[in-house]
């Protein structure tokens, strides 16, 4: 059978090998056998530019839990490469960790510094707009011909 090409209908290619398979005498567990994870599955994992480091270390974890007899050192030299946040990649240069366990709680302290930077750009952002907007006819100040502002002076009199 021909190798998908996506120029048919993706489910009829599906059903044509799983009919194949079936005339071969396959079991279905062996059609629907998973392949198993290599430590090279971590390099080809990187971390999409619009990513979060969040999303992007959850998405690392699941990848080494399905990969057997993984070494720390190619989860650490993985991680390095594959990650865009400048700063954790500095700290992983400076200081290897020797877990798992580490690694996370390392990458957690930084994920914790993205979310409270994207906090405060959020807000210096909301502040910036709502200050450059124009005030409607409703939110204006009453003002005298010559541009200063009236004075209210009926809350000091006894009129």
């Amino acid at each position: 059978m021909e190798k998908y090409d996506g120029s048919s209908d993706p489910v009829d290619h599906l059903k044509a090998f799983i009919d194949l398979m079936r005339l071969q005498a396959t079991p279905d567990a062996i059609i629907s056998k998973r392949t198993k994870k290599i430590a090279i599955s971590l390099m080809q994992l990187t971390q999409d530019k619009d990513e979060r480091l969040k999303d992007f270390i959850v998405r690392f974890n699941r990848t080494t839990l399905g990969i057997k007899d993984l070494q720390i050192s190619t989860v650490v030299t993985s991680m390095m490469s594959e990650t865009r946040s400048r700063p954790f990649k500095m700290s992983l240069s400076k200081n290897s960790s020797d877990t798992m366990h580490e690694l996370l709680s390392r990458g957690d302290k930084y994920v914790d510094a993205e979310e409270a930077y994207i906090i405060t750009k959020n807000m210096r952002d909301r502040k910036e707009t709502e200050s450059n907007k124009r005030k409607t006819w409703d939110e204006l100040e009453p003002r005298d011909d010559k541009g200063k502002q009236k004075i209210n002076y009926q809350q000091w009199t006894n009129d």
